[in-house]
């Protein structure tokens, strides 16, 4: 496992562990970072949740859908679709990393969540902008997403670095219906992790790395794409430990493609998400499965 920083700090200092276009070099400057930002917004706030509840195997929580569109705008002027019907669990983050990061379940991290769902969440594979951007785009959209929203910077970082280690990543194309090309795009959506290198490496390894991360976040607050540079360098390590057997499927069994899941109607709206905060338990237990209300989405515990 990875459990010195040093290999970690010398690779964001040396800026050396991994090549990267132009594009990929942008500072946090050129990342929208604040809710008056003149630039990046929420479209048809606040986010609204149908009633009905759905489950979706090998997911421990319980999704609903959105009961009206969510859009965001990012720090590129790109306007980012999650339409109505959109599943959502709130979290996006990866199960095997929330021991990590906890389950955040803040009013504004359910926004970026369904945003992020709608292009790249499980249960939203027939939707009409499922992988429709590159998945780097994709997740530090979610990563705007959340600054725009209220989440403070280390912490939105910190799941940036969960999202970007564990979420999926997807290397075929798919039309953009916005921008009328095409772009990388498939359906990998998996269990506990989505990136589909690491299914066969061991969860409390790639925990193991991932909490080295987060102390290097909290300690030296590193950009965006400083924290790109150590996911990439920790996981080139924890393959080279845990290197994929040849013929094995490194992201663990995949669902079909088509699942044929029977989604309830969308129904009536309800309350707005609240942004007032709560405690108390985020186990995905009987009666938090039978709510997924909008109470469960605010405030959990912080890091």
């Amino acid at each position: 496992m990875i459990r010195s920083l040093a290999p970690l700090a010398a690779c964001l200092a040396l800026s050396a562990c991994m090549q990267v276009s132009d594009d990929d070099r942008r500072d946090d400057s050129q990342f929208c970072s604040d809710p008056r930002s003149a630039i990046c917004a929420f479209i048809n706030d606040p986010l609204r949740l149908a009633q009905n509840v759905v489950r979706l195997p090998r997911r421990p929580y319980p999704f609903k859908p959105l009961a009206a569109e969510l859009n965001f705008v990012d720090a590129t002027g790109q306007l980012w679709v999650a339409p109505e019907g959109t599943l959502t669990d709130g979290a996006s983050i990866p199960p095997a990393f929330v021991a990590v990061v906890g389950r955040p379940t803040s009013a504004p991290f359910a926004k970026a969540a369904a945003v992020h769902d709608s292009y790249c969440g499980v249960g939203n594979e027939g939707t009409t902008y499922f992988h429709t951007r590159p998945w780097r785009d994709t997740h530090r959209m979610f990563y705007e997403a959340l600054r725009v929203g209220g989440t403070p910077e280390r912490r939105a970082k910190t799941m940036y670095a969960a999202v970007y280690m564990g979420g999926p990543r997807w290397p075929f194309t798919r039309p953009d219906p916005l921008a009328g090309r095409e772009v990388l795009s498939t359906r990998l959506a998996r269990g506990r992790i989505d990136n589909p290198q690491l299914g066969h490496v061991p969860e409390e390894a790639l925990q193991q790395a991932l909490s080295d991360i987060v102390d290097v976040i909290a300690a030296t607050n590193p950009s965006l794409p400083g924290i790109e540079a150590l996911v990439d360098a920790a996981l080139a390590e924890v393959l080279a430990q845990f290197p994929a057997t040849p013929g094995a499927d490194a992201s663990g069994p995949a669902e079909p493609a088509d699942e044929g899941r029977a989604r309830d109607p969308v129904g009536d709206a309800g309350d707005p998400v609240s942004d007032a905060p709560t405690t108390g338990s985020e186990e995905a237990s009987e009666e938090a499965a039978q709510g997924l209300v909008e109470a469960e989405l605010s405030i959990g515990n912080a890091l």
